[in-house]
């Protein structure tokens, strides 16, 4: 069969993406994957065919931490405190989101072209990032059955259904309304199957999964960070305990702010007998930053090949960081973003027992206890086993492989 892969030009979300891409290939299925413009080198990089739908997606340095809500918005789809979530609250998360995300992320010009293509290169089925609402208007538009991956906890099928236990069916649907006035252009109308795809693919830990009517398929996270080089330094067993210090890719994709001063936080964790490797570029360190002895800095390593080496991880709450240490069995200290509900995320890990948050005034003493105290590593190597108990991206292969020949059944005339 054909599977079409999409996502938005954001690094991390590709990467999400490849190892079940990959898994479909080796399985012996044709794979293309469908991004805007300046995603094509990482695509090419990853071994897969690709293909440009769109134009450039944008990045504006600053876009991020900008108040207390992401992006500016005033609200927060990730927020789960009962007395917020009231409807004009939901009502408002759904307006803001697909005003500025979704069409962000991919709007009409993506889905002209994503709708062009496929009607060409006739797909059996479409793989989407969470984030990237074209791909399922497209599939509809075609007939294409189509699943869903998402990056990160599922908060849009969360506060989809927090919506319609408030009863906000019975009003202004702002998700409904944006979906469903890009469906009426190709003679469909909106359903939920349009919010969540036919199947969602979890690739997360159990216990960071959200309580949603969603047809979920659990599948393990493999880390994948594009194609690297294992430095000889990396070869050689540190002499010290080794800390990894990381803002993660998406936070530098979206060109946001590093949302803390850098230097002040690499002198804090210096301050510890430790070797600390962090990976940052010349753009995140400000001009006249004294770098600490015991302090390496890299452009770039990859986790995968670095967190086997490190007896703790600091970060900024991101997924796929998160992910690359939960699959490494690494205790993690979080100073959490605000992108996509860091702070939720790492409250889940310290509930885990398998890390800490930190913020400015006490990341020393959070570091000291997750490197001094046996339980965080011991905790840490449970969840390991949790997530390699999960299933393959292989063994997910037969269920696609069912849902596109159900879906071709019911087609009329095929591909």
């Amino acid at each position: 069969m054909r599977v079409l892969v999409t996502t938005s030009a954001i690094n991390s979300h590709l990467y999400n993406l490849v190892p079940m891409a990959w898994a479909l290939r080796a399985a012996g299925h044709e794979v293309c994957v469908a991004t805007q413009p300046n995603l094509l080198e990482a695509t090419k990089k990853t071994g897969l065919t690709a293909v440009a739908v769109g134009e450039a997606l944008a990045t504006a340095r600053g876009n991020l931490d900008t108040s207390d809500t992401p992006y500016g918005l005033g609200v927060d789809i990730t927020e789960t405190d009962p007395a917020k979530l009231t409807l004009p609250y939901v009502r408002e998360v759904f307006t803001a989101y697909t005003s500025v995300v979704c069409e962000y992320m991919a709007g009409d010009d993506m889905l002209g072209d994503l709708v062009s293509f496929a009607k060409v290169w006739k797909p059996d089925l479409v793989l989407w990032d969470a984030h990237n609402y074209a791909a399922p208007v497209a599939a509809r538009a075609l007939g294409l059955p189509h699943v869903r991956i998402v990056p990160a906890p599922d908060h849009w099928a969360r506060m989809r259904a927090v919506f319609h236990r408030l009863g906000g069916a019975d009003g202004a649907d702002p998700l409904a309304d944006y979906l469903g006035g890009k469906l009426a252009r190709y003679g469909h109308e909106f359903d939920e199957e349009m919010v969540v795809g036919q199947a969602t693919l979890e690739p997360i830990p159990a216990w960071l999964r959200v309580d949603a009517p969603v047809d979920y398929r659990p599948v393990r996270h493999v880390p994948y960070s594009g194609p690297s080089v294992i430095p000889a330094w990396l070869r050689r067993k540190p002499k010290r305990r080794r800390v990894c210090l990381t803002l993660g890719q998406t936070r530098r994709a979206l060109g946001g702010e590093d949302g803390g001063d850098i230097g002040g936080l690499l002198s804090a964790i210096a301050e510890l007998d430790i070797e600390v490797i962090a990976t940052l570029n010349a753009d995140q360190i400000p001009p006249g930053t004294t770098i600490p002895d015991n302090v390496r800095l890299f452009d770039y390593v990859p986790l995968n090949a670095l967190l086997p080496s490190c007896a703790a991880v600091v970060h900024y709450g991101g997924m796929g960081t998160v992910n690359a240490s939960v699959v490494h069995g690494v205790p993690q200290v979080g100073i959490p973003g605000n992108i996509w509900g860091e702070t939720g995320i790492m409250r889940e890990v310290t509930a885990k027992g398998a890390g800490l948050v930190a913020d400015g005034t006490n990341l020393v003493a959070q570091l000291a206890r997750v490197l001094d105290d046996p339980a965080y590593a011991e905790a840490a190597t449970q969840a390991q086993k949790e997530m390699l108990a999960t299933p393959s991206p292989r063994d997910l292969v037969p269920e696609i492989e069912a849902l596109a020949a159900a879906g071709e059944k019911g087609r009329i005339g095929g591909r």
